[in-house]
């Protein structure tokens, strides 16, 4: 089967479906992965082949700040990248016609795209809780020209008819409920190709904290980095933070027990870290589950944010300090409590080992098979 991976150009929201997209190359199927070109490139280096379409991410967020600046994140993911994402989609489609199509949770261009060939589309969630229904009905109705112009009788949608769930279900909200087609998945960390660990990894001394705010400028800014370091580096053996979309240089100078680096995969990292620092990314989250670690969430307001630290403190694997108490000594105070008292991590590891009963990215390949492949004539 000829499977087409779509996604919105951020590392957040291709990571959580790229196992599945390995998963299904593996399996013999014929993988290609589509999004903004700077993604695309980086799919490619992971060991996919990848066609770009639409805007690089920071063209797809100008656009979006500029035309709608107060409402500049729903307005980005549908009409600006849709708009720019469908018409190179319609065209590789038509020299190189997908048979299934597999979108990321905000791509909405794939699923548009499999109700115009008449083919199925299964979305993939990221590894947090499900958008709201509020943040659903507003994207379909800013989808509703797209969707008027090319099929003027079918009623919009923002999924597809499959649904794989790879948030953990104590973090999931009960509005899952009202999605069609869920089918629980494991989720799987993926960080990108195969890196050298640096030497320094090896001799961090304990307990040590690993932060990062992601790759998202508007998140990650040198400001709130140097806040995270300046109020935990007293009071740990060492702090690993990654700048992300900023130099290291921009954090000014740092203590000596700070090891600073634009990026870091966490497979490298995770098994030698006692504490993670995020703004509650789903990478991040899902990363600090695996592992069994503790969590301290400093969201910045973004909903998806907002939503995920308050289910890690429910369950109580983390705690998380609103934007109007990320200040150092409330930063500084919630970090020590998470790392002297067990409890924390212990629930941390109790979410995690529940993941790893889930069906994995191979299995989920051999289910998909067997629904759609008799369709193509796929060899199952």
């Amino acid at each position: 089967m000829r499977w087409l991976f779509t996604s919105f150009p951020a590392y957040g929201h291709f990571h959580p479906m790229a196992p599945l997209a390995l998963a299904a190359r593996d399996a013999g199927h014929d993988v290609l992965v589509a999004s903004g070109p700077d993604l695309a490139r980086w799919a490619k280096s992971c060991g996919m082949e990848s066609s770009p379409v639409g805007l690089e991410q920071a063209d797809a967020l100008l656009i979006a700040h500029t035309r709608y600046p107060d409402d500049w994140a729903a307005h980005m993911f549908t009409d600006v990248w849709v708009g720019s994402a469908l018409p190179d989609l319609l065209a590789l489609s038509a020299s190189w016609r997908p048979e299934l199509v597999v979108n990321e949770e905000l791509e909405y261009s794939g699923v548009l795209l499999a109700a115009i060939l008449g083919i199925p589309c299964v979305t993939h969630s990221w590894h947090e809780p499900v958008w709201p229904s509020e943040a659903r009905r507003r994207a379909r109705h800013l989808l509703t020209p797209v969707w008027a112009e090319h099929l003027p009788v079918r009623q919009v949608r923002a999924t597809g008819e499959i649904y794989l769930d790879a948030c953990p279900a104590p973090l999931q909200s009960d509005e899952i409920g009202e999605i069609e087609g869920v089918f629980q998945v494991r989720p799987v960390a993926f960080d990108g190709p195969p890196v050298d660990a640096p030497v320094w990894l090896a001799d961090l001394p304990r307990p040590t904290v690993y932060a990062t705010l992601g790759t998202v400028p508007v998140f990650s800014t040198p400001e709130r980095l140097r806040l995270i370091v300046d109020a935990v580096a007293p009071i740990v053996g060492a702090v690993v933070v990654t700048t992300g979309p900023n130099p290291v240089e921009a954090l000014g100078d740092i203590a000596p027990n700070v090891r600073a680096t634009p990026y870091l995969p966490q497979s490298l990292l995770l098994d030698r870290v006692d504490l993670v620092i995020s703004q509650g990314g789903a990478g991040g989250t899902l990363g600090a589950l695996l592992y069994g670690l503790p969590h301290l969430l400093l969201p910045l307001g973004r909903q998806s944010q907002l939503r995920l630290a308050r289910s890690i403190q429910q369950t109580g694997a983390g705690l998380s300090l609103d934007p109007d108490e990320q200040d150092p000594t409330s930063i500084r105070a919630a970090a020590a409590e998470l790392l002297q008292n067990p409890i924390y991590r212990a629930a941390a590891t109790r979410v995690g080992r529940e993941l790893h009963n889930r069906p994995s990215p191979a299995e989920v390949v051999a289910m998909l098979v067997q629904s759609y492949g008799a369709r193509f004539g796929a060899d199952i």
